[in-house]
């Protein structure tokens, strides 16, 4: 799969306030960063549709399989991966091959993604960039949600621990 533009780019454009992502056929504008670790950064983007078509007609819409995963505003969790050799490429496919593979409730489909390559360093190699795109839950994470529990010095309910443990082990 491909990228129909350059990863530097959109690498500026995030920085310096938004900028549009490509994921093959379907555009996607950045609307601000959720998080960073590792050489990874997650960005929520919502969908750019034309002004011809609506949202349940867009590419991506025709793109995924169950249609419980679109985003009724558009919005979507942009994983964006920096590599430079072959060991994190190859973690990088695996991580798509993986992610394609599993259909669960508690697990986020991979809706999209993109592999490119952007332009060489000053030493001649190419590095490149994935982009994986997934559905968006902004209530938080887990850990969100108890940090701040802990900070109201608040405790899950019992029946709610349960329910997590349940969900993390099906």
């Amino acid at each position: 799969m491909g990228c129909s533009f350059s990863g530097l780019n959109a690498l500026f454009d995030a920085v310096n306030g938004g900028g549009d992502v490509w994921i093959n056929d379907n555009r996607f504008k950045i609307v601000r960063q959720l998080g960073v670790g590792g050489f990874a950064y997650v960005y929520l983007v919502k969908e750019v549709v034309s002004d011809s078509s609506s949202a349940l007609a867009s590419g991506l819409a025709k793109k995924v399989k169950d249609p419980s995963h679109l985003s009724d505003a558009g919005t979507y969790a942009l994983k964006k991966v920096l590599f430079q050799n072959n060991e994190q490429l190859d973690l990088v496919r695996e991580e798509i091959r993986v992610s394609s593979l599993f259909s669960h409730p508690n697990l986020l489909p991979l809706l999209d993604h993109a592999i490119i390559s952007v332009k060489p360093t000053q030493e001649g190699s190419w590095n490149h960039e994935a982009y994986l795109l997934f559905p968006v839950h902004l209530d938080g994470t887990l850990l969100d949600n108890s940090t701040a529990m802990i900070a109201r010095k608040g405790f899950f309910s019992a029946s709610d621990v349960l329910q997590i443990f349940r969900q993390m082990s099906k």
